[in-house]
């Protein structure tokens, strides 16, 4: 061990006899497994599956009998329990924690248990007669290190995971098993040689660069001059390791504040892209739109120092449960508003966009709270107009959200009145007459939308007071019925061609709503069916739809003129009194 006032220590050695010489844990602030061994649960078709990617590289390393490095690990030596606490390389340290766990368990399988002790106590778990057990060498993160302890070190196979990282590491634990099993077996008798071999290899030639640092902040400094690229690295990992780096002496504030910053957030591990996008609106709303790819270098240039770094975790612990109302009209934040505008929340979070969300955290943060009432339901009249002409296109709208929101903040604007009248915001909400035109011909794909105008204007038309706040409570109940079906017959909707069945299905005019069970028996079927069924609703503008002989292409454009007089009453443009 290097000298204690030394600033910072260097060796490199191989990974697997880093965890036989250390006593190693994770922070609790630092995220929990990640590592992939396919991507069957994402919706990215390129996410990384790093564990095949490991053990593929590691294999044909060792066939090929050369070194292999595997980067950085960067550690503090100011650790709880005489541990040292891993600020970089746990992804790596775990990972290789479950190879040499399955070589273990493969020598366990085949008889030969003094192979298999050695292999845990030197890598996996060292005995401690003070707890009649043995202990990890290595702690993983709070959210897996009992699962890790249970399933891994001790061997339990009872031991469930209970939550998404735990999942991962089970993942990875049976693939490293499996694949410890044919790399066994392609040496024959020599399998116990093969397997030994490999773990002395990883020992001696799969290397890292261990950095030992004295204290954490110094751990995150120098990560931070590691991956001042950003490569391979989320914007909470790049802002997370940054802020503690320049968090000096009063580091344990700035954790305190990021702890909770992800709490708040609700977020099960750091890195995903709800951090992201706070992280993203936060700043669109604090110094004008902000791109993904701008987001790091822009808090580094407004942070410099342990101050800066201190103000600004307190910010994002106090931003994160404003932008958590955002997501949910159940925050505990709308609890002291009236029920509409929790009403109004709610229908924002249906309607799942996310340009104007600068422009709503600037408000929660500035605004009265009696202008607050006044402005949450005015966002969603606006959002509804400006999706009907098409002004809320990603960029040009968050633009003129983030400009205001900044002038928010400046308190150039108080007020949700100067919103619409002196800000670019307004060029984005349609006067009655432009929206009404819109309205008319306005084709809808998504049916929660859809089915969330045809209650408002439902409500508007039986006359009841804010109709734009309704929220889709039954959606278990009532069916989005296209009269003219998505999968019309030519035989049974001769009117309509198959181009005119594309550009007429999903008009406004041409969907309602209609109880589950009458909407199951007219599916595709045709008007003659259709009109009975829907006379008999109860509600009155499907019920509307009856009075036509014939279901034309006339027909839908008249009854969508219709409705887009009501929606300039049901989605005001300035707001209700």
């Amino acid at each position: 061990m290097p000298p204690k006032n030394e600033f910072l220590h260097y060796e490199a050695l191989g990974i697997a006899r880093l965890l036989r010489t250390r006593a190693l844990a994770v922070p609790f602030y630092q995220r929990s497994y990640s590592w992939r061994t396919d991507n069957s649960a994402s919706q990215d078709v390129d996410e990384k599956q790093q564990v095949v990617d490991y053990w593929s590289d590691l294999q044909a390393s060792f066939v090929n009998r050369t070194s292999y490095f595997l980067g950085t690990a960067v550690v503090a030596r100011a650790g709880q329990d005489g541990r040292q606490l891993v600020i970089d390389g746990q992804q790596r340290l775990a990972t290789t924690s479950l190879l040499i766990a399955a070589i273990r368990d493969k020598f366990f399988d085949e008889g030969e248990e003094a192979f298999a002790a050695s292999t845990q106590q030197e890598y996996l778990g060292k005995f401690d007669r003070r707890v009649g057990a043995d202990q990890p060498v290595f702690i993983l993160g709070v959210e897996d290190r009992d699962f890790y302890d249970r399933r891994v070190v001790q061997r339990d196979g009872t031991a469930v995971p209970t939550n998404a990282s735990q999942d991962l590491i089970e993942n990875a634990y049976a693939y490293l098993k499996e694949q410890i099993g044919t790399f066994a077996s392609q040496a024959g008798t020599g399998w116990r040689d093969r397997l030994n071999d490999l773990v002395l290899w990883l020992d001696e030639d799969v290397q890292v660069v261990a950095i030992d640092v004295a204290t954490e902040a110094d751990a995150f400094l120098i990560f931070e001059t590691l991956n001042d690229r950003g490569a391979d690295l989320t914007i909470a990992d790049l802002l997370k390791n940054f802020l503690f780096s320049q968090a000096g002496p009063r580091l344990d504030e700035v954790r305190d504040a990021w702890v909770a910053t992800l709490a708040n957030l609700d977020i099960e591990r750091v890195g995903n892209q709800r951090f992201t996008d706070f992280a993203r609106h936060l700043l669109s709303s604090k110094y004008g739109r902000t791109r993904e790819r701008d987001v790091y270098q822009r808090i580094k240039g407004v942070v410099n120092g342990a101050a800066d770094a201190v103000a600004f975790a307190q910010e994002l612990k106090d931003a994160s449960r404003l932008y958590y109302a955002l997501l949910s009209a159940d925050s505990d934040y709308w609890a002291d508003f009236e029920s509409t505008v929790s009403d109004a929340a709610n229908v924002l979070v249906e309607l799942n966009l996310e340009q104007f969300r600068p422009l709503m955290l600037s408000v929660l943060s500035t605004f009265s709270h009696e202008e607050i009432e006044r402005f949450v339901p005015a966002l969603v009249s606006w959002v509804i107009r400006g999706l009907s002409v098409g002004t809320l296109g990603a960029g040009t709208a968050e633009t003129a959200f983030s400009e205001a929101a900044r002038e928010i903040r400046s308190g150039i604007v108080t007020t949700t009145d100067q919103i619409l009248a002196d800000t670019k915001v307004g060029n984005l909400v349609p006067d009655n007459q432009t929206f009404a035109s819109a309205f008319e011909i306005w084709r809808v794909t998504r049916g929660a939308l859809a089915r969330y105008l045809l209650r408002a204007l439902e409500l508007q038309e039986r006359g009841e007071r804010e109709p734009e706040l309704v929220v889709n409570s039954d959606v278990e109940s009532v069916n989005l019925e296209h009269i003219l079906p998505k999968s019309a017959r030519a035989n049974t909707w001769p009117d309509f061609t198959t181009d005119e069945q594309k550009t007429f299905v999903h008009r406004v005019g041409n969907m309602c709503l209609l109880q589950k069970g009458p909407n199951g028996r007219i599916g595709n079927k045709s008007w003659s069916v259709k009109q009975p069924i829907l006379g008999a609703s109860s509600l009155k503008l499907t019920n509307s739809t009856a009075n036509e002989t014939n279901w034309t292409k006339g027909s839908i454009d008249h009854r969508q003129k219709v409705l887009a007089q009501l929606a300039i009453l049901a989605w005001p443009r300035t707001p209700r009194a």
